[in-house]
């Protein structure tokens, strides 16, 4: 029976995560007028983590 409970508990955790996640993927006052350079930048962060650097 506690095995029971701990995994309802789990299950509920994550359910909770991913309507946070959801949440954070919506934006609230729609598509920011930066949305292309934020993207831009976050790519190359992202290309750059990965040990390729594009610009030097």
């Amino acid at each position: 029976m506690e095995k029971e409970l701990e995994r309802k508990s789990l299950e509920k955790e994550q359910e909770k995560n991913q309507t946070e996640k959801a949440a954070e993927k919506k934006p609230e006052d729609g598509v920011s007028e930066t949305w292309a350079e934020e993207t831009i930048a976050d790519l190359d962060e992202f290309i750059e983590s990965q040990g390729i650097y594009i610009r030097q």
